[in-house]
């Protein structure tokens, strides 16, 4: 594996983990638990950009086979 592949995939799993601190907010937020409270925003605007994140990768990933 290239060192640069390498890297993305170690951002890409820090990426993942950082949101298991978030869990809990998550889990309320997928019930309906909506509030727009400014945190619920960045939290949603971070998940957002993990996501987007993630698919940019297996778009990567996808065209490298």
């Amino acid at each position: 594996m290239d060192p640069q592949r390498a890297q993305e995939i170690s951002e890409r799993d820090q990426l993942w983990a950082s949101l298991r601190a978030l869990r809990l907010e998550i889990d309320r937020l997928a019930n309906g638990d909506w509030e727009a409270s400014e945190r619920q925003k960045q939290i949603v605007t971070l998940v957002a950009r993990i996501v987007a994140a993630e698919m940019d990768f297996r778009n990567r990933d996808a065209s490298a086979e």
